[in-house]
């Protein structure tokens, strides 16, 4: 049986997926990632982090099933109106 695809919406509206190719990353330690597993086990231990191509927002989720956290540059204005 095949994943669904997740999405959410980001603060600006933007519609996100989690099988993005160049906006859908995976974030582990190089503890985690310098083991000799499978690239099917390494994906399972990686957190998903998501990012918004309209706000350029990173979405990152560090417990698996749970509620993103929120990133934005430092640099960047917002408008979440």
């Amino acid at each position: 049986m095949a994943d669904e695809m997740a999405t959410m919406r980001c603060k600006c509206g933007t519609l996100l997926r989690d099988d993005h190719p160049d906006l859908d990353y995976l974030l582990m330690s190089r503890r985690e990632f310098d083991i000799d597993l499978d690239s099917a086990l390494l994906r399972g231990r990686a957190r998903d982090v998501w990012k918004c191509w309209t706000c350029e927002r990173v979405w990152i989720f560090w417990e698996k099933g749970g509620e993103p956290t929120e990133y934005l540059r430092a640099d960047a204005e917002y408008d979440d109106s």
